[in-house]
């Protein structure tokens, strides 16, 4: 569990349909701008859901702390 950005959920395993679902359900861009810069909630047995944009990009990404919005 933990917080990713869409960019690091990507490099970790399949996880671009389920986000573009994650993002179109709170009404938001499913552009890859969203999709590598929204962070998600890890809720377990590979369910993610969305928690906010970063609008000016995520850091933490290389790291095993959670990743956060610059």
């Amino acid at each position: 569990m933990g917080v990713y950005c869409g960019s690091s959920l990507l490099r970790k395993g399949n996880y671009l349909d389920h986000a573009v679902e994650m993002l179109q359900a709170a009404d938001q861009s499913t552009d890859v701008a969203h999709i590598e810069n929204s962070r998600f909630d890890c809720l377990g047995d590979r369910d993610i859901a969305y928690r906010e944009f970063c609008s000016k990009g995520c850091g933490g990404t290389d790291s095993e702390d959670p990743d956060y919005c610059l």
